[in-house]
């Protein structure tokens, strides 16, 4: 027998709009599927939408059902505006072809070729972080996070091809063209974006700005003699296997601006979030310092390195369950189907949420404890598949999950053979959830030295 899901009925008209538009979003979704289980009918702006809560039925959408469970979104127009069509806005055949092109580019030896542009950008990063530990200032992590991440993408993208300027211009823009982004993300109505407010004036000159780089680094690459080992020149060489040939600049431009935005700020909130609770388990960074003084000792990590440091690795998925980089992911139906047992009518909206699943009581022991433990290899093989996506899942799994994965590893390793980060005790650790989960308020902390630079 087919099931009619239940839900709740909303306002008249805007039906329950102020609820999922609201900053506590999340709290609202988890009520939600509290009250009606893991599939929940609501509506917005007339429009009917599902929230699903169940990894079986989220690996349906993500695998069995996929060409029905489409990104055709408000959300995903706004993204395209600025990501173009790309691995991770493209759908269909546009999309397949464009994977099985890009996808080699992250496979884990091309990524363990980026290792040492990480870990070169880290130190930089770190050694500043030394100068103001001496003058006894304090930093701002979320800040200083974002900086770090865009200066190891931004290398790993384009290595020595990109100047002082440009990265100087790349970091002036991005914060504002991020936080528009999420605002269209938080509150998608299109109306609002089409006044004409400075604000709205001002984001595609945004995107302009970074077009302009990205275009002339591509142009100079191309008549360039010497070809560096980065992502963009891999990206360069990719072709597509049925056609043999290349991606085109503006293929290129997609997915670079893709790299960008999947690539900084995500990796960025992790790592904020990271610091903020490793500040409060002295036990969990003990045991960090104990793996990266026995694997590292005082020299700089290798790529072969990533697989020595498991615990760092255990510390960073387990805090991506807790903060996951993308906590609400829609989709549009199709056509009229069924979802484990359940009648979904075709037009309309889908949403499931990692934040959600990351705490589902019938696949985590205690959801809301911190325990690194759960992602001991035994655990793993254990857990569905589908409870646990911080880089989404099925064929559309985040290309780059490999690079971040290593990334975070190196930063959290490096890091704590210098420093150990301690958070102010009157700091609000309260979420901002949007397109990304990032700290709402200032994280304030004092760096406190373990030791010197790499020798």
């Amino acid at each position: 027998m087919v099931i009619k899901p239940k839900g709740p009925k909303g306002y008249p008209f805007i039906g329950s709009l102020p609820k999922l538009a609201s900053s506590r979003r999340v709290e609202w979704l988890q009520s939600i599927t509290n009250t009606y289980g893991d599939v929940v009918e609501f509506t917005l702006l007339k429009k009917n939408f599902y929230l699903i809560n169940h990894p079986d039925l989220i690996k349906d959408i993500l695998t069995r059902d996929i060409d029905n469970y489409t990104k055709k979104t408000i959300s995903f127009k706004f993204i395209k505006e600025v990501l173009g069509e790309s691995t991770f806005t493209a759908m269909g055949d546009d999309w397949r072809r464009k994977r099985l092109t890009v996808q080699p580019s992250f496979r884990n030896a091309s990524i363990s070729n980026l290792a040492t542009i990480m870990t070169d950008c880290i130190e930089d990063f770190l050694t500043e972080w030394e100068s103001q530990c001496d003058r006894g200032n304090s930093i701002e992590l979320s800040e200083a996070m974002m900086h770090l991440t865009l200066k190891v993408v931004v290398k790993a993208l384009f290595s020595s091809t990109l100047s002082d300027t440009d990265f100087k211009d790349i970091t002036k823009v991005f914060k504002p063209l991020l936080e528009a982004v999420n605002a269209r993300i938080s509150l998608p109505v299109k109306m609002l974006y089409r006044l004409p407010l400075n604000k709205n004036k001002k984001y595609q000159g945004y995107i302009d700005t970074l077009d302009v780089i990205i275009y002339r680094i591509i142009a100079d690459r191309r008549s360039a003699n010497n070809k560096p080992t980065d992502l963009l020149q891999m990206l360069m060489d990719a072709t597509d296997e049925e056609t043999g040939l290349p991606l085109t600049d503006i293929e290129l431009r997609n997915e670079l601006m893709t790299m960008f935005i999947a690539g900084h700020e995500t990796t960025a909130n992790a790592m904020s979030w990271l610091w903020t609770i490793l500040s409060s388990k002295s036990d969990v960074r003990e045991k960090i310092e104990q793996e990266v003084d026995e694997v590292l000792g005082d020299r700089m990590p290798v790529a072969s390195d990533f697989a020595n440091l498991p615990y760092c690795l255990k510390v960073f998925k387990e805090t991506m369950r807790l903060y996951p980089p993308v906590p609400i992911l829609p989709r549009q139906v199709e056509k009229d189907t069924t979802l484990g047992g359940y009648h979904i009518k075709g037009g309309s909206g889908v949403l499931f949420s990692p934040h959600l699943l990351h705490r589902h009581p019938e696949f985590w022991d205690a959801p809301e404890v911190f325990n690194p433990n759960r992602f001991d290899k035994a655990e793993e093989r254990k857990r569905h598949t589908y409870a646990y996506l911080p880089f989404g899942g099925g064929a559309r799994v985040c290309v780059g999950n490999n690079f971040a994965l290593m990334e975070a590893v190196f930063i959290i390793a490096m890091t704590t053979q210098r420093f150990r980060v301690n958070l102010a005790p009157d700091t609000n650790f309260e979420p901002l959830v949007g397109l990304t989960t990032k700290p709402k308020f200032a994280l304030n902390a004092q760096l406190q030295r373990r030791r010197g630079s790499n020798a």
